[in-house]
């Protein structure tokens, strides 16, 4: 079993599978490694000629399928065990994260990664229902979306990505691509809102106080309060201003997560699991970034607004760098940010208030103190005072923030947003003592 990597429409290398190898083993292309445009597919596998054996190549490619709940679901619609990370790779890889195409070695990769080579109208066709169709039965639109367009989105959450018509109204102008083509939205419907309750509005909230706070996050629109959908603009696809048959055409942008650049497998993004903490995210961004300075900065910012929101569940794979043609790497903007916190037992299910990164030598969040500040400065090579007036700053803009997002909540029908805003904020005030005392 034999298959193709392309980034865009360039030949990077082949997947193989050898006996008693867990994982597919990667291979460059010598034709792709002569050019001189060619790019490492990761930092954690470096333009080389020898074969990657399957434990190397693993983090990389495996970090590109889904997980858990999500990875369950589609396997069984696709009628292969979940724990087969080759079968799954092999059927959902024609659009993946970033730029990334996986197809089979003999199949014609021009209309998968080529939209302008055929007249095919059906290529993007109309999504039937509209998304409201996937917020009202998500567990079963969700899978039968993803076998159909052979998509994998990497995550836990069940979320399905789809083409959007840059002149409709968010609501409308829903498309699916057929054949692996690029999307330009991610809808994650709220499929835990009967355990935690409005945690769609939630995300949606941290979000948008992220943006309003100066930090680089991702675009996102919410609706249907009875069924809530939270949809995000890709920031690793880019809307030319050719278009075919009326719609624009999608430039895919290379990504990789700080799992798959670290080269640990998404099982291990905890850092109590052995996945990597702000230490050594820091060195890759002080090594690899185009503006290290810049980059390590919003580093502290997400690190302190995490803390400071609740969001114990901010590991590694909810970091992201962006990859240039030129070869330079960036911070990616922020995605899935939400207060885990408020959920308590008193308020939803209890969540673990154990961080996913530790901030200093604590784990739970309640235990975090002034101590561990000073260790989280030294971590990132950033002085206390300068983390300090990070803090500070957050801090200011913060219930303003939750405000305005509560504001755009509220006018697209969610009553309950100021009360999430209110409880996000109300359990923020005993870290702020913590981090201001």
């Amino acid at each position: 079993m034999k298959l193709s990597v392309f980034r865009s429409k360039v030949k990077v290398g082949s997947l193989d599978l050898s006996a008693n190898e867990p994982f597919y083993g990667f291979t460059y292309d010598s034709a792709y490694l002569d050019s001189p445009s060619a790019l490492p597919l990761s930092i954690s596998l470096p333009l080389a000629l020898p074969r990657y054996p399957g434990t190397a190549a693993q983090p990389f490619f495996e970090g590109l399928l889904p997980e858990g709940a999500a990875r369950d679901a589609i396997a069984r619609r696709l009628g292969v065990s979940s724990r087969s990370s080759v079968k799954l790779l092999r059927a959902l890889g024609r659009d993946c994260a970033g730029d990334i195409s996986i197809i089979d070695e003999d199949e014609d990769p021009r209309h998968c990664l080529d939209p302008s080579s055929g007249s095919d109208s059906t290529m993007y066709i109309p999504l039937d229902g509209g998304i409201q169709k996937i917020a009202e039965n998500p567990f079963l639109e969700i899978p039968r979306l993803q076998e159909d367009m052979r998509l994998s989105l990497a995550g836990g959450q069940g979320k399905i990505a789809l083409y959007h018509h840059h002149a409709k109204s968010i609501a409308q102008g829903w498309y699916v691509p057929l054949s692996g083509l690029p999307t330009t939205h991610i809808i994650k419907p709220g499929l835990l809102e009967a355990h935690y309750p409005h945690i769609t509005l939630n995300e949606f909230l941290c979000l948008r106080a992220a943006s309003a706070c100066g930090m680089r996050a991702v675009e996102v629109d919410l609706l249907f309060p009875e069924t809530p959908v939270i949809i995000i603009r890709r920031y690793d696809r880019l809307t030319s201003d050719m278009e075919v048959n009326g719609l624009k055409t999608v430039q895919r942008v290379h990504q990789e997560d700080c799992c798959q650049a670290c080269g640990v497998k998404s099982s291990l993004k905890y850092e109590h699991d052995g996945g990597p903490g702000f230490k050594l995210i820091r060195e890759l961004l002080a090594k690899y970034a185009r503006q290290p300075y810049e980059d390590i900065t919003n580093l502290v910012k997400w690190g302190i607004f995490n803390y400071l929101i609740g969001n114990c569940d901010a590991h590694s794979k909810n970091l992201s760098l962006l990859h240039s043609m030129d070869g330079a790497v960036s911070l990616a903007p922020i995605y899935d940010l939400a207060s885990t916190t408020i959920y308590d037992g008193r308020f939803g299910s209890k969540l673990s208030r154990n961080m996913g990164m530790r901030i200093g030598a604590h784990e739970n969040i309640d235990r975090v103190n002034t101590e561990d500040f000073g260790i989280f400065a030294r971590d990132v090579h950033v002085r206390l005072q300068q983390v300090v007036s990070l803090g500070k700053e957050l801090i200011g803009i913060l219930p303003h923030a939750l405000d305005s997002a509560a504001l755009a909540a509220e006018n697209a029908g969610f009553s309950a947003a100021r009360d999430v805003a209110r409880r996000i904020m109300d359990d923020c005030e005993q870290r702020v003592r913590i981090l201001m005392p």
